[in-house]
């Protein structure tokens, strides 16, 4: 009997770990495979792009202690707040330093300006801050999605790009989302020894 129960209790934590590893469904594509990822001294933080799940929305309308929608700046929060936990090897730089020091430069305040307008003169300055910047964006369909792409600050060109997709238990909470980011933090990690 008490193999038997065993022999179940290892069972069941094999299929546990098993659902849980397949939980989240990740992937990196090196869009520049001679782009050598230990150049980057300094990873600025564009703005995430952040849509909220039609179940947050609806929860938010109609409970009154229902959890805050997130915004933008929560996602930053936690984005700076990951990399430190996780001791990324490289400086991180918000997207408030680098509007601020293109304003000190050019005299443009980006966020008076079109999205369009705003990254293009993003794009033409950020060189002067950051060796590449990561454009999140976060989508809450059927399932949790994040994506996070790296450009290198010199050209704006693709570096790579990082796909994650919650499972179907996943929820749109910060939570999650730092998981994600532990994710792509230690995937960049990774990508960057090979």
């Amino acid at each position: 009997m008490k193999k038997l129960i065993t022999i179940f209790s290892l069972l069941a934590i094999m299929l546990f770990s098993i659902s849980t590893a397949f939980a989240a469904n990740e992937k990196i594509t090196m869009m520049d495979e001679d782009y050598n990822l230990k150049n980057i001294h300094t990873l600025a933080i564009y703005t995430p792009s952040y849509k909220p799940s039609a179940l947050s929305i609806e929860r938010k309308a109609k409970l009154p202690n229902a959890p805050e929608l997130i915004t933008p700046d929560m996602l930053t929060d936690v984005i700076f707040k990951v990399a430190k936990e996780d001791e990324v090897t490289y400086t991180l730089l918000s997207d408030k330093d680098v509007i601020q020091n293109i304003k000190a430069t050019t005299g443009t305040d980006i966020t008076t300006l079109s999205n369009r307008e705003a990254l293009a003169i993003y794009k033409e300055n950020i060189k002067n801050y950051a060796d590449a910047y990561v454009i999140f964006t976060f989508a809450n369909d059927s399932r949790v999605v994040m994506f996070a792409d790296v450009y290198d600050a010199k050209d704006s060109h693709w570096i790579c790009s990082y796909q994650i997709i919650g499972g179907d238990t996943e929820d749109d909470n910060l939570e999650n989302y730092s998981m994600f980011m532990h994710k792509f933090f230690r995937t960049l990690t990774i990508q960057s020894q090979k």
